[in-house]
């Protein structure tokens, strides 16, 4: 990144960072803190759906359950008048109990069609042993002792109540029943002992197959949920009766909760959820097993997938954000860059304006803006510069006429009182070459040994003005007199110690050295110098730029080193613990090209 650019923090990565820290990672904090808690809400959720199913199918079963028994009270009613003269034992062979036997197993059928279905058997077992059933190809021969059948002997003993048995298979050599051959069967047995009857004439077995009466497949396949029937004891067994379950103490008392709380259950180190639903009628409880680790797995999948098309969606979301971002903010940075190099001076800079929104309003009006201070630097530059050159041709214009006026009042006394011709005809000469160099009004620097070539011209004049009471000696190294300076530089500095020096004879010491990048011209003499009052105004006058001064001499010489070389440099005055004036002109050293 530019040095510029390290002082602040840019538009794109204020708001790509705003986007990331507000938006992007505080929505997937708390996707995921959702989807923790939803875990748990989402499995009670699960919990609660299997309960109300099981609940429903519940409902179906214990409905098929009061038919059953409903149906042992309607054969009951009807069947009572059949066996109330029937004989010890059924003569197939006899008509009459032929017609007997038909007509009880037409009613049999009859209330099977009605209240059950084709997957059912209904059959009526005498205290003699005579049987009649709906079973096909049932044949009484092959019953055998069918009274030591389980639930004919408790049947009995119920004494009309209605006795349970889930898991019976009937006998082959009995017959079957269509459609539900080698079945097992949820049978229900009542003793039948007709309307206020105290005679017991028979029981009643009704059965259906379990797999109607629960109306499910139960799978007993590894990772599938399962049913089982709990009667409340320490056993669970499945519906076939070939799977039980043993459950310790404290897992009876878990699955004894109140209906309305998750129960969970351990079983050979695998977790499930476990749903109950009584069943009234029969007493019975059937529970759903359903695999937690399973269930968890599937909703660690579904978060990840969740989590992976979430983070999906934000990187593009993201990417097209910063290409929106880097769009936007584009002309910003290339006006900033402009902005910068406009700082340094470069006016030339212009900012590409594309659209017509905001920034490339402020575009365009950078370019105006640019364009204007550019032109308006051109002109201030170009006034400054006539400006500097116009009042150096004046300052330059004053030292002129003031010199040839006081050069030619000289040659005029000379003239009216001398009686040789020998002084006006040098004085004429050196006059002729200094107005030639003086009126090279083009040529604005020159060398130190031709500003000193010129200064030797007019104190040639000087000396003859002054019948050679002024002196000058020059002390200045060899290689500084190659350096430039700004001319008629030294020529109001000796002349200022003529004025000010006010005594004759009267020695002028020029000495010029280097010190550090800058030269350092000394002019002093020996005169009176000036009062203290007058030293203290002069150096006021040479510290401010704007002192008024419409004389020549020392401010002359000062303003313009200063307009040329700037503040830093000019003149210094001072009294030298000798006596007179001292003089310091400080120029930057430059040689001629």
């Amino acid at each position: 990144m530019n040095e510029p650019f390290k002082r602040f923090i840019s538009i794109r990565s204020k708001l790509l960072g705003a986007f990331i820290v507000v938006v992007a990672l505080p929505t997937i904090l708390v996707f995921y803190r959702f989807t923790a808690e939803s875990s748990q809400l989402l499995e009670k959720e699960v919990y609660w759906a299997n309960q109300s199913l099981m609940d429903q199918a519940v409902s179906g079963m214990n409905l098929n359950a009061e038919k059953m028994v409903k149906m042992t009270y309607m054969l009951d009613a009807q069947l009572y008048s059949s066996y109330l003269n029937k004989p010890a034992l059924w003569n197939t062979a006899d008509n009459q109990d032929m017609s007997t036997i038909l007509q009880i197993q037409k009613s049999m059928l009859s209330l099977r069609d009605v209240m059950l279905d084709n997957y059912s058997f209904v059959g009526i077992v005498d205290e003699n042993g005579d049987a009649v059933t709906t079973l096909s190809d049932f044949h009484l021969e092959a019953v055998g002792n069918i009274r030591s059948e389980p639930w004919y002997k408790i049947g009995v003993e119920k004494k009309g109540y209605p006795y349970w048995l889930r898991g019976y298979r009937i006998p082959p050599e009995w017959g079957y029943v269509e459609g539900a051959p080698n079945k097992d069967f949820l049978v229900v047995s009542r003793v039948l002992n007709g309307v206020g009857s105290v005679q017991n004439y028979g029981v009643v077995v009704i059965g259906m197959s379990m797999q109607q009466f629960f109306n499910v497949q139960p799978q007993t396949t590894a990772g599938f949920s399962e049913l089982l029937v709990w009667d409340g004891g320490e056993y669970m067994a499945h519906l076939s009766g070939e799977r039980e379950i043993k459950l310790a103490p404290e897992q009876m008392v878990e699955l004894k909760q109140h209906s309305r709380t998750v129960k969970r259950l351990k079983l050979d180190g695998n977790e499930y959820l476990v749903n109950i639903a009584q069943i009234p009628q029969i007493g019975l409880s059937v529970a759903a097993l359903l695999p937690i680790d399973e269930f968890r797995a599937q909703m660690n999948r579904s978060k990840n997938e969740s989590l992976v098309i979430l983070v999906l969606f934000y990187m593009i979301g993201l990417s097209v954000f910063v290409l929106l971002l880097i769009r936007f903010t584009k002309p910003l940075h290339t006006l900033i860059r402009s902005i910068m190099l406009v700082g340094k001076g470069d006016f030339k800079q212009k900012v590409p304006v594309i659209g017509n929104d905001e920034a490339a309003v402020l575009g365009s009006s950078f370019n105006g803006m640019v364009s204007r201070l550019d032109e308006l630097i051109r002109h201030v530059s170009e006034e400054q510069r006539k400006r500097e050159e116009s009042h150096f041709q004046a300052l330059q214009a004053q030292i002129n006429p003031h010199f040839l006026f006081n050069t030619l009042n000289s040659i005029k006394l000379m003239a009216m009182l001398s009686n040789t011709n020998r002084d006006v005809s040098d004085m004429i000469t050196a006059l002729g070459k200094l107005m030639e160099f003086s009126m090279k009004q083009h040529t604005v620097f020159v060398t130190l040994r031709q500003e000193l070539q010129y200064l030797e011209l007019y104190m040639k004049l000087q000396k003859i003005r002054y019948h050679d009471d002024i002196n000058i000696s020059i002390h200045v190294p060899e290689e500084l007199l190659d350096c430039t300076v700004l001319k008629f530089t030294l020529q109001p500095l000796v002349e200022n110690c003529i004025i000010h020096g006010a005594k004759l004879p009267l020695h002028i010491w020029i000495e010029a050295e280097r010190e550090r990048d800058d030269l350092k011209i000394r002019v002093r003499d020996n005169g009176q110098g000036v009062s203290e009052d007058k030293m203290l105004r002069i150096q006021s006058q040479l510290k401010h730029d704007d002192a008024k001064y419409s004389g020549l001499g020392l401010l002359n010489v000062d303003r313009r080193i200063k307009l040329h070389f700037g503040s830093e440099y000019g003149l210094e005055v001072s009294t030298p613990e000798t006596g007179g004036m001292l003089i310091t002109a400080t120029i930057p050293e430059r040689r001629e090209e």
